[in-house]
């Protein structure tokens, strides 16, 4: 009897099946953080134990193992203002606590915008580093499998916190330590991961990659697009705008606009009205949506715990825009010392102390200028802008060109939210945000090979 040897692997298999065994730790935890911030938004964001949450041990994780002698350092436009940006957060930091003797807390929430900008670097350099040992092809296709993998139970869980959002049921679990419910997200967070899985469920390799599956992933997409835009307009700014960027191709927005189109033509037609927790599905509904968000509809009653007022997102960011003029708020802010809601007389009614007490005024800008200075405010915003027109110029082709776009999508939509929403300052957003722009910085760069045989590294990082 003859013993006949196994058939070795072909060797892309080989090849595929080592380059994910050899993927670092903290590269899979970190995208599994990512994907439960994508799926759970804000219910994944505050678990934890006050102050500290799970976003401030991530970071912690990704920061040690980026920090090394051979850390890549990203050289473009972008990351130049973004350090800039850090320099300006270090000084202020340092004026509240030595001069104004401010509260420490408030002084945080004003830098969480710009200090999880150290996702940014340590994303960029985790993936360089792994770039040399590997090859670019490896790590893209690595990411895009991690994607597609992830891609159903995302939807999956959108699609019921969506539901959920427009039921608004009582009694919902919550962390035993934060008090924040698990199921209970917002708008704005789900309009952003829609944009961000919206590339690869409808690009051209996206029946390959997902197989019979696709239809019922593309429902599920669509589902959950349908809902948050009843619920929220910012939302639905969010969700046009990051599609819009993310293919900025006159040919695919006419697709996206025909299918949104059918969608309307069929309420239409069809004459359907649901009413589910307050909220109106049908033709009607759409139409003030749209008409809100371009200026033209009914103003919104808005009521709350903490106001009574209609407007009062106007109100404030009035009151902050005249607070930063008169100031004159260029290179400082005055309010990463104190609250701004309670500064501007938005929630008199409530105890300072009192956890229902607002503190960001819904808007990045605003928030940004009133709290660290007109300079923070466009600088900030500078970065996504820098980014997104690099990647324009230079996406990549085949695998890589999906996740350049869901990308560049996301961090759309992430800005969008951000100007209506407290999105960017909390972990949610603004951890997604700036891991999505170490992303970018990283495709953009030009390509190294794999590390020499000698396993010798380099002492500075390259770009």
């Amino acid at each position: 009897m003859t013993l006949v040897p196994p058939r070795p692997a072909p060797p892309a298999a080989a090849a595929d099946a080592a380059v994910r065994a050899s993927t670092p730790l903290v590269l899979r935890v970190l995208f599994v953080g990512l994907m439960l911030y994508a799926a759970f938004g804000k219910g994944f964001a505050y678990a934890g134990w006050p102050p500290v949450f799970v976003g401030e041990v991530l970071l912690a994780v990704v920061v040690a193992a980026a920090v090394r002698p051979w850390a890549a350092i990203p050289r473009n436009a972008a990351a130049l203002v973004t350090a800039g940006l850090v320099g300006l957060a270090i000084v202020q930091f340092a004026v509240d606590l030595l001069v104004a003797a401010v509260p420490l807390q408030e002084t945080l929430r004003g830098l969480a915008p710009i200090a999880y900008s150290a996702y940014a670097f340590g994303v960029f350099a985790l993936l360089r580093d792994h770039e040399r040992r590997v090859g670019r092809h490896a790590v893209v296709a690595l990411v895009q499998r991690g994607m597609t993998r992830a891609t159903p139970w995302v939807l999956g869980a959108v699609v019921v916190l969506a539901a959920l959002l427009l039921v608004e049921p009582a009694g919902l679990p919550t962390w035993p330590t934060s008090g924040v419910s698990l199921l209970l997200t917002k708008s704005g967070d789900i309009a952003v991961t829609l944009v961000l899985f919206a590339s690869l469920l409808f690009s051209a390799g996206a029946a390959e990659r997902f197989g019979a599956r696709r239809p019922v992933l593309v429902a599920m997409w669509a589902g959950a697009a349908l809902l948050v835009t009843f619920r929220s307009r910012g939302a639905l700014l969010a969700l046009i705008i990051g599609l819009v960027v993310m293919r900025p191709h006159v040919a695919r927005i006419t697709k996206v606009a025909l299918a949104a189109l059918a969608v309307v033509l069929t309420l239409y037609v069809s004459g359907l009205s649901i009413e589910v927790g307050g909220r109106e599905i049908s033709y009607d509904a759409v139409g003030d949506a749209v008409g809100s968000v371009l200026g033209a509809g009914p103003e919104d009653e808005i009521g709350s715990n903490y106001l009574d007022t209609t407007n009062w997102r106007a109100d404030w960011w009035s009151d902050i825009w005249g607070d930063v003029r008169d100031e004159r708020m260029v290179l400082h802010g005055g309010g990463w010392g104190d609250n701004l809601a309670l500064r501007h007389g938005v929630t008199p009614s409530l105890a300072a102390d009192d956890p229902r007490v607002l503190r960001l005024p819904h808007n990045i800008f605003f928030s940004l200028a009133g709290r660290a200075g007109l300079v923070t405010a466009i600088a900030f915003l500078l970065v996504p802008l820098l980014t997104i027109v690099r990647t324009v110029r230079g996406t990549g082709g085949g695998r890589e060109r999906p996740l350049v776009e869901a990308a560049r999508g996301g961090v759309a939509a992430a800005v969008v939210t951000g100007f209506s929403d407290i999105y960017l300052e909390s972990p949610q957003g603004g951890i997604l945000f700036w891991c999505l722009i170490g992303f970018l910085w990283w495709t953009a760069a030009p390509g190294i090979g794999p590390a020499p045989p000698s396993g010798d590294r380099p002492t500075r990082g390259v770009t």
